[in-house]
């Protein structure tokens, strides 16, 4: 039986990445491994906020199917019943490990489903209430093994200086960047690192399989990072894009309240270019960290045989449209994602794959690379075929799903490699040629030229809504031909 690990990023925008081309952005390590792996330049959240998309990648159902469309801090939810297959269900003969963020569901923790590791419930940030002069406070409310961690290693509880907010006085409630006074080796990404070592040295010692899950709590802000990562991006050296400068038109008038809500509508090019060069750094203190991890595989004799997926839950705008983080919005810096497999079984190294698919397409992966049943349950379809050059049917289109984040905001999603259509319930529809429009900057929902395309797009859309059981299918199709 093979290891298998899954490492999730928290909310990075995929074109931000070094690895994925970014002539600015270092991640030397990413790149490295990249070679080793096949990289997935057309893979996407089901949803992009944290909950629902985790819950998707522990369930391998859409968001519709396991009923959390939003973050669980927002509704009333009920957790995946650990009755029903999940990511590690089918894997009896492993040592399963869960190591960082978990943010799936809302009461049961990873020890419930057969985890051992780590159990941070809800969004369980392990900065909150513990570094000096912080404000943001998401922190776990049952355990927080970072504190014990930080103690039994001997380094003193890092402070946060040089904070930015944002400009909105009413919501001071989590920095968006800031300098953490501490060396990097005590960070939040190699804690987890640590962590995971620990974890798989265990396992090795029992002579069983091993699957781990291994979760960061970033590139999400609050972005505080240590030198030489807070000052190694010259914020001049930041384009910001095109669509920063001529956001939202024809785009629905909420977009613009998230974006007045984090402070940063009106927030000068200058604090918009700090707050994304540390978003950068941030990524660059991540792949140090994913570095140390390989080298420990490698030293420990397990890098090889082991399947390995690099991914995350969702993007980030990050000035894209002049939005920051991600919401009740679909543009695809918040819906596209990173994903970077390598398949100890596969002749594929090096190579780039197009072929559409979902974060949650890694949960029967996880079950098929050891020839298990995949259970009818899942949503998401094996991944094996395209690592190993094997016949995948080709899926016509990939579905979005969000019920809010902040608020309640009703959207489905439906992205084909040339068009991508964006049912609002309560708003202005859209429609982009991401063929050529890119930047998703014009809507073209209401242009009679694109009135077929539209109809065609929106049929299957109900179409794939109904085949998931999506609630929103009845509502869709009763003003289908209205607009």
């Amino acid at each position: 039986m093979k290891n298998i690990a899954i490492i999730l990023m928290d909310q990075i925008r995929t074109d931000m990445l070094g690895c994925y081309g970014h002539k600015i952005v270092k991640t030397p390590h990413m790149d490295e491994f990249s070679k080793d792996s096949i990289k997935f330049t057309e893979a996407y959240t089901p949803a992009s906020v944290c909950c629902p998309a985790r819950t998707s990648l522990f369930t391998g159902q859409m968001p519709s199917n396991h009923k959390i469309i939003r973050n669980v801090e927002k509704a009333e939810v009920k957790d995946p019943s650990p009755e029903n297959p999940n990511i590690i269900s089918q894997l009896k003969e492993y040592n399963n490990i869960y190591i960082g963020k978990w943010h799936v569901g809302g009461e049961l923790l990873p020890k419930d489903y057969g985890f051992s590791g780590h159990n941070f419930d809800g969004y369980g940030y392990p900065g909150s209430k513990l570094y000096e002069n912080m404000i943001f406070d998401q922190g776990p409310k049952k355990e927080d093994r970072y504190k014990n961690w930080l103690i039994e290693n001997n380094f003193k509880i890092p402070k946060v200086t040089d904070v930015y907010f944002g400009d909105n006085p009413h919501l001071i409630v989590q920095e968006l960047c800031g300098k953490l006074h501490c060396p990097k080796e005590a960070t939040l990404p190699y804690f987890i690192i640590d962590e995971a070592k620990k974890e798989i040295l265990k396992s090795k010692n029992t002579n069983k399989p091993f699957f781990i899950w291994m979760n960061f709590w970033g590139p999400h802000t609050p972005c505080v990072i240590p030198e030489p990562y807070f000052s190694m991006y010259d914020p001049n050296d930041v384009v910001l894009d095109k669509s920063f400068y001529t956001p939202l038109e024809n785009k629905p008038l909420h977009y613009k309240n998230i974006s007045k809500m984090w402070g940063m509508w009106d927030a000068s090019e200058e604090n918009w270019k700090n707050v994304i060069a540390k978003f950068w750094g941030y990524i660059t203190l991540i792949d140090d960290a994913f570095g140390e991890f390989i080298s420990f595989l490698k030293r420990e004799g397990l890098y090889e045989d082991l399947f390995l997926a690099l991914t995350a839950d969702h993007g980030d705008a990050m000035g894209a449209h002049r939005m920051i983080e991600k919401g009740e919005f679909m543009f695809d810096s918040t819906y596209k994602i990173p994903m970077i497999i390598k398949d100890p079984c596969s002749s594929r190294k090096g190579e780039i794959e197009d072929t559409m698919v979902y974060l949650h397409d890694l949960t029967p992966t996880c079950v098929h690379i050891n020839n298990l049943s995949i259970p009818d349950f899942f949503d998401g379809k094996s991944l094996l075929p395209i690592l190993r050059n094997e016949k995948f049917q080709e899926r016509k289109g990939i579905l979005g799903q969000l019920a809010g984040h902040f608020v309640s905001f009703e959207q489905r999603m439906w992205r084909r490699k040339d068009y991508k259509l964006i049912f609002n319930a309560t708003d202005i529809c859209e429609l982009y040629d991401v063929v050529n429009d890119s930047d998703e900057m014009n809507n073209l929902f209401y242009n009679p030229l694109y009135k077929s395309i539209k109809k065609e797009m929106l049929y299957e859309l109900y179409d794939e809504m109904i085949k998931i059981n999506d609630p929103l299918a009845n509502w869709l199709y009763r003003i289908i031909d209205c607009i």
